[in-house]
Formats: structure tokens, sequence, C-alpha cells
């Protein structure tokens, strides 16, 4: 009891320590997040979609290399804006602007008519260009949400607080999609009006979370915050590549999420595979999505959440991608072993094979939503440092120098995704390009998919463990960090600073 009491008051603002904020704005702030989760969430099952709904084929896949890279281009350019205007309410405005531009031209892309005698070239002209609004639109959003962990609270064991927050509202997010499109609930994932009440209902849950979160940061949305002293000089565009150059943490956290981005990118394309041509039951997707997040993403979140204000949200990071690596590898091989490609194989119930090989996925995929939201609760602790090295308040060159490298990284994705279909049988357009469902695809697909759901991400994740075993960012030197920021911010006297 006493160490749920101890937990509870490292996270609660009494008022004694002007560096925390009110624990409710830190939990809401995450649903910035989840607002532009909403829409990319339905973006990432983009490729299912064009391919077996509208059967534009998998040549279509090809169009997220360059929107990728266009992706990944807006990014420094978008955070040298942000970290460039010192105006109050800049948070609130950059958020806002990048939900309208979200979710407007996603429902353009989810309304497209499915209509086989439009040329194809007209419809690569029209959704690459919705395609390519949602991701600016989508970058300015993050570019907010990356920053705000600098300012939504400035002690570094408040900030896995936030970590809950993204992984429930993300949590929630997910499960509606996956509930209404993989169900069957309202009709056939094959169905565009499936897709079509989706898009709509997630486009009104983007802004109305959007706006709690903009109502959550108010408090600190202020030049106090992000304007503190007269070291802070106009922000040059060329900063993001010094940034990247002088920073050790950053270039270690670089190797961490990068690697992660590709495999990640490619798990969350073909994972439904795994359910549809190797379980051989599809519907089980959504419940595995609700179960999961319900029972083995709630208890193993809070469990890292405990740690991280314990031992530093960098070194539970470091820790919990050396459990990735062996819950994924094990994947592979738990699947192999009872789960084998069998082309006379059914499904027949919930046997043991089945149980098992989705409970060691589950596990997998729980740890995930520590790792993914420490990495923005770190971006705050990036600054922080940042600023005291250099005297430069840039969050949102912070945020970008993590994104732009992660996004030229999985920009080959789509072409990874596409070059396995079309090695597994899956070319052209039309009725071909449609991946049957519940059945024994072939062996070659069988095994990519195991390959692109266990083993790639566990290359990703050892390559994390490795590159982060000398972080510098430690609980200690975050501590003192915080409390000298506090000094510069006026929010700490000198006599108190003492004290402490």
């Amino acid at each position: 009891m006493e160490k749920i009491k101890s937990i509870i008051n490292s996270y609660r603002n009494d008022g004694t320590d002007p560096r925390k904020n009110d624990a409710w704005r830190v939990l809401l702030f995450a649903l910035n997040y989840a607002g532009g989760a909403a829409i990319t969430i339905m973006m990432g099952k983009w490729s299912y979609y064009t391919q077996n709904v509208l059967q534009l084929g998998i040549m279509f896949a090809s169009i997220h290399l360059p929107i990728r890279i266009l992706d990944a281009i807006t990014d420094p350019l978008i955070a040298n804006m942000f970290d460039r205007y010192q105006k109050p309410g800049k948070f609130r405005l950059f958020m806002l602007v990048g939900a309208l531009m979200s979710f407007v031209p996603a429902i353009g892309v989810f309304f497209y008519p499915v209509a086989p005698d439009i040329p194809l070239g007209v419809s690569f002209a029209i959704l690459g260009t919705f395609y390519a609004i949602i991701i600016i639109g989508n970058t300015i959003l993050m570019t907010a949400t990356r920053a705000g962990q600098a300012i939504i609270t400035q002690d570094p064991k408040q900030r896995p607080l936030y970590a809950l927050g993204q992984t429930v509202s993300d949590a929630l997010v997910s499960a509606f999609v996956s509930v209404v499109v993989t169900s069957n609930l309202i009709g056939d994932m094959q169905e565009p009006y499936v897709w079509r009440i989706s898009i709509i209902v997630m486009s009104a849950v983007s802004i109305i979370f959007v706006i709690f979160a903009a109502k959550s940061i108010s408090n600190r949305d202020n030049p106090t915050y992000y304007s503190m002293s007269e070291k802070n000089e106009q922000t040059k565009f060329t900063e993001f590549f010094v940034l990247i150059k002088r920073s050790k943490p950053i270039r270690s956290l670089l190797w961490a999420t990068c690697s992660d981005s590709i495999a990640k990118s490619v798990r969350a394309s073909l994972s439904i595979y795994l359910f549809a041509n190797i379980i051989m039951n599809r519907g089980l997707t959504s419940v595995f999505d609700i179960l999961n997040g319900v029972v083995l993403g709630a208890p193993v979140l809070v469990i890292g959440m405990y740690f991280a204000s314990k031992k530093g949200s960098a070194k539970v990071y470091h820790e919990v991608s050396l459990i990735q690596t062996l819950v994924a590898a094990a994947g592979f091989f738990v699947t192999l072993i009872f789960l084998p490609a069998d082309p006379e194989y059914t499904y027949t119930g919930v046997t043991f094979s089945v149980i098992l090989v989705i409970l060691v996925f589950g596990l997998y995929m729980s740890t995930l939503g520590i790792s993914t939201n420490l990495e923005n609760a770190m971006v705050g602790d990036l600054t922080d440092y940042e600023y005291l090295q250099s005297g430069k308040f840039i969050p949102g060159t912070i945020g970008a120098a993590l994104t732009f490298v992660n996004k030229i990284a999985s920009s080959v994705v789509g072409l990874i995704t596409m070059g396995i279909m079309a090695f597994c049988g899956f070319s052209g357009s039309g009725a071909q390009a449609v991946v049957p469902e519940n059945v024994f695809v072939n062996y070659r697909f069988y095994y990519c998919v195991l390959l692109s759901v266990f083993i790639l991400p566990a290359l990703g994740h050892l390559i994390t463990y490795i590159s982060m075993r000398k972080y510098p960012l430690t609980k200690e030197v975050m501590e003192d960090v915080s409390i000298k920021l506090a000094h510069e911010r006026g929010l700490i006297k000198d006599e108190a600073g003492a004290e402490k």
C-alpha cells in the first residue's frame, strides 16, 4: 500500500514543486497523439484498402516511397517554423491546424469511388495528393505533440505519466478500428461502406481529442515555458543538421528508433495476414486487439511506467528492448512449431496452438506500449538537456531530428510490402491482387508473413538495445538538469533551490 501511495504522490501536483503540472493535464495532453493516431491507424491499413477494396493492385504501394520521403522532408521545415514562432498559443495553433489538415483529406481517400474504369494514373494523382496533405497535417500535429513533452511537465519523474494517457487513448482508437473494420460487425472488410463509416467516426474522434489536448496544455502554452532567456536565439534551419552532429544522446536514440520504425511499419502492414492466413481466422484480429490492450497491455504498461519513474525513461527503454528481442524471436519459433505451414490446415476453433501463438504475439505487442510511448516522453528530456548545453530551446527540431531519419528509412516499407506481394504471387490489379482470407495461400506467403511479423522486429529491437547501452541521459542527470532549468525559468528561487 505504501508503494502505491508513493507512486501516486510522484505523479500528482500538490503545489510544492513548480516543475510539476496537474496530472490530469499530462494525461489529457496524450489525446493529441491519439487524435493523430485516429487517422494514421486508418491510413496504416491503406495498403489493404487499395489492394483488396479498390483493387488497384500492388503497384499502388509504390506511392508510399515518394510520400514518405515528402513526409521526412517536411519534418525539419515544419519543426523550424514551430521553433521560430514564439507567440503565446503556438502549441494549440499547430495542433488544430494539423488535425484539420489530417482528417478532411482522409475522408476524401476513403470515399474515393470504387470504379475500375477510372484510369490508374488519375487514381494515383488524386489519392496521392490527398495522402500528401494528410502526411503534412499529421506532421504539424505531431510536431506539437513531441515538442509538448518539454512543457507539459518539467519533472522527469512525472513524464512517464504521459505514456499511460497515450497508451490508453491509443488502445481505444485501435480497438474501435479493429472491431468495426476487421470483425465484420457492420459488414465485410472488403465493403467500402465499412471503411467510410469508420473514417467519419475517426475524424470526429480526432478533432475532439485534439480539442481536449489543447485545453490541457493551455496553462503552459506561453513564452514563459518556451522562450526562457536571452540565450534563446532565432532558430536557423541548419540547426537541424548541426544538432544531429553535436548531440550524442540524439544520435543514440536515432539508431534505436530508426531500426524499430522500419520493423514496426512492415509488421503493421502484414500482421493482419498472421490471423487471416496462418491462424486462418481474420475475425480474431479485433478480439485480439481488445483483449491484448486490456488483459496484457494495461498491466504491462503500468509496470513499465512504475520502473520508468524509478529508474528513468532511458534505462527502462533500453531494458525493454532486450525483452522485445527475445519475445519476438520466440514468436517466430512458436508459430513454426505449433502452426506449421500446411495447405490442409483449417481453423477449427480456439485450440491450444492458436492460444499459444496469440499469447506470445500479445505479450510482444503489449511491450510496445512502453517503448513507443517512452520515445515521445524522452523528447522532453532531450530538449531540456540540449538547452543547458547550447542555450537553444528547440523541441520541434529535436523531435524532427528523430522522425526525419526514421521516415527516410521507413520510406522503403511500401516497396518491401510490394516486393513480398509480388514474390508471393499477387501482382497486377483487379481480382488477382486480392489476398484470399482464412485459407492457406502458399509456402512463400507463410514464411514472409512470419519473418515480417516476428524476425524483422526482433532485429530492430536488438539494434535498439545495442545503441542505447551508453545513453548519457540517466535518471540522475535529468534530475539535475530539471532543477537547473527551473532556476532559469524563474520557477524556483535560489533559496528554494538551495533547500532542495
